[in-house]
């Protein structure tokens, strides 16, 4: 009855044999593949390959499609992850991968095909998503408790509600149920049945959590902690990258910088940087760095982003929007005080409230704080404690699925934010 499955698997009961053929991944991949080589190069040349640049430029729309697949299915492991624009995003990412790399090696390469090949990707990948969410969806049976109650709406994923314990007819890809409810023997014998028939059994616990991006602070105990426990591997392969990272945007970093910096000193009286004590990994208090966004302020008593609404200049309101205010935050990043993808750090003197009121609080400090996080674009600002509490719930989500996937969502999640304006964070 502890059988786990993600929530964001393929669906299993798609067994019959024309099921099997045409929503096979392997087959449907393996046909775009060749829909792409090979329209890009007849709608380009309308023939095969005449010279060793059109060649080439194939195997490079065959790259890029192979690491938007990567990445895609990594990032689609994560609550929101199979999204439209985040699948377009990995391509267009793996495009720039592999052209950059061009560029560098200044390997020839045909300009024509390869702009009608990455129009022709875009097209398959917004067709696959299409057939994804007509035939590719969850089916999955709940049993119900006083604990379950209502689950949560999702695009990939149909709730069928037992009122019996018996499936019908009807084919399902899992049965949802709360194992920390009391069960009558009925329904524990059906489960048991299900569980041996080989229908995936789901705790609705960890269902809530996949589709939610959130851990809940409530179904949390002190033994769960070691299942938080970031990999060593991955922080240090995480901290090379956040330095690489840093390192290459400093040319573009610091000269937005002291423009940002001339223009909020013309804009009001003040300094142009704001630092504020703050509490990183392991408990530990460091000055974070932030270009100033509001008229200075004698009070030391920390206060939510809102009630301090009223001191936001014009230029600020600009800058915070667009989140150009924590640019100078990259100084942090090369300190080691941050990470460009964490937990956001908190001021010490709400880190002393939050850790009475909110279970489990001081654990986000396992990790480094960074400058944008998965709390930040799936929540936003808290403005009071039980706010908090779910930002906490979503950090939590981070710790526990620390990955380069996660954190490609996360980035480029931010990036929307930041062009747009609009979105959590």
């Amino acid at each position: 009855m502890q059988q786990q499955h993600s929530v964001h698997a393929a669906p299993s009961r798609h067994d019959r044999w024309y099921e099997k053929l045409f929503l096979n991944p392997v087959l449907g991949h393996a046909t775009g593949l060749g829909i792409l080589i090979a329209g890009a190069q007849f709608l380009s040349y309308q023939g095969a390959p005449r010279d060793e640049n059109q060649a080439t430029t194939l195997m490079l729309l065959a790259s890029i499609y192979l690491i938007s697949l990567y990445l895609s299915q990594h990032i689609g492991r994560f609550a929101g992850g199979r999204a439209l624009a985040w699948t377009l995003g990995t391509t267009l990412l793996s495009a720039g991968l592999v052209i950059t790399v061009v560029l560098l090696c200044r390997i020839g390469y045909a300009r024509t095909s390869l702009v009608v090949g990455m129009g022709l990707l875009l097209g398959l990948q917004t067709l696959s998503i299409l057939i994804n969410r007509r035939f590719r969806h969850l089916k999955l049976a709940v049993v119900p408790s006083s604990l379950v109650g209502e689950m949560p709406r999702t695009r990939n994923v149909q709730w069928r509600y037992l009122a019996r314990p018996e499936l019908g007819d009807c084919r399902y890809d899992g049965l949802v149920v709360d194992m920390h409810a009391r069960l009558d023997d009925d329904w524990i014998r059906f489960i048991s049945h299900c569980s041996i028939a080989g229908l995936p059994v789901l705790d609705s616990g960890k269902v809530f959590e996949a589709i939610q991006g959130k851990v809940d602070l409530t179904r949390l105990k002190s033994t769960d902690l070691g299942s938080l426990q970031p990999s060593p591997v991955y922080l240090s392969a995480k901290r090379a990258l956040d330095l690489a990272l840093s390192v290459l945007m400093l040319p573009l970093i610091v000269p937005v910088c002291l423009v940002v910096a001339l223009l909020i000193r013309l804009d009001s009286p003040g300094p142009a940087l704001f630092v504020q004590e703050r509490v990183g990994r392991g408990n530990r208090v460091f000055r974070m760095y932030k270009f100033r966004s509001m008229r200075p302020d004698d009070g030391s008593k920390p206060q939510f982003a809102d009630e301090d609404a009223h001191r936001i200049t014009r230029l600020g309101a600009f800058i915070r929007k667009f989140r150009i205010d924590e640019l100078p935050q990259i100084f942090n990043v090369l300190r080691g005080d941050m990470s460009l993808i964490g937990p956001r750090p908190e001021q010490p003197g709400f880190v002393e409230r939050f850790e009475q009121e909110v279970p489990f609080y001081s654990y986000r400090h396992i990790i480094r704080p960074g400058i944008t996080g998965w709390a930040q674009v799936a929540h936003g600002y808290a403005t009071d404690t039980e706010s908090t509490r779910q930002k906490v719930e979503h950090d939590f989500y981070y710790i526990k699925n620390l990955s380069l996937g996660l954190d490609l969502l996360i980035l480029m999640r931010t990036v929307r934010t930041v062009f747009t304006g609009f979105g959590a964070l």
